[in-house]
């Protein structure tokens, strides 16, 4: 599905407040031909970066949520994606609500960024974490295709992971692990159930209950000092 479809039927983004907008990806590195390809990836999804950043409502929880959008660069996370991440657990810390990172897809770090691009995972990891230990419920929740620096650092270190019943979870995908290793995968390694069996996630959850299951885990989920309740 569309992310506009979990923005608007999950997240209801109609009544959202969005912040920190105007964070746009950019090339800092001065990178050959990647700044006509930001600027067609602005141009087809009408954002500024692949990380979409608001507070919402969700059935009445007042919620931070982050969304990693798969049809912007593969939902590759830079320096403005990473600086929205760090900025929305802030925000959730500062005002005592839940955190909610979703997503949509995303292949990893963006190497065009260079080190800008890879410094994100220590950076957004050191930011959840502070959060998390002051008390916070931070939730992952897996769509499409999840791969590389982001699902081994700042999405891998939520105590609650759940994923779409149709998505593809992974530290590599298939492809990279053929062109590294020569080696072919299974074609089910990287489905949901079995990051499910390995322990990766705690949880399937069909699309069509996805906003139920989220507000049941808002109000049950977390240690002794959530703040938030």
């Amino acid at each position: 599905m569309e992310f506009q479809w979990y923005l608007y039927n999950v997240f209801d983004f109609a009544s959202a407040y969005e912040f920190n907008r105007e964070l746009e990806s950019s090339n800092p590195l001065a990178y050959e031909g990647f700044d006509l390809k930001l600027e067609q990836a602005k141009r087809e999804t009408g954002l500024g970066s692949s990380c979409i950043t608001f507070e919402t409502h969700i059935e009445g929880v007042t919620t931070v949520v982050a969304v990693l959008v798969s049809p912007f660069r593969g939902g590759t996370v830079g320096a403005a994606e990473g600086e929205k991440i760090i900025r929305a657990a802030e925000r959730a810390m500062l005002k005592r609500t839940p955190f909610i990172l979703y997503s949509h897809g995303t292949a990893g770090i963006r190497i065009q960024e260079g080190t800008c691009g890879v410094i994100q995972m220590p950076r957004v990891t050191m930011a959840v974490r502070r959060y998390i230990e002051a008390g916070g419920l931070y939730l992952v929740l897996y769509d499409t295709n999840s791969y590389a620096g982001p699902v081994a650092s700042f999405l891998g270190c939520s105590p609650y992971q759940f994923a779409v019943r149709s998505s593809n979870i992974g530290f590599a995908g298939p492809g990279v692990i053929r062109e590294t290793t020569g080696v072919e995968v299974p074609p089910k390694y990287h489905r949901a159930f079995s990051a499910l069996s390995r322990g990766h996630i705690q949880g399937i959850w069909d699309r069509r209950e996805i906003k139920k299951n989220l507000h049941q885990a808002l109000l049950t989920m977390g240690g002794k000092n959530l703040y938030y309740r």
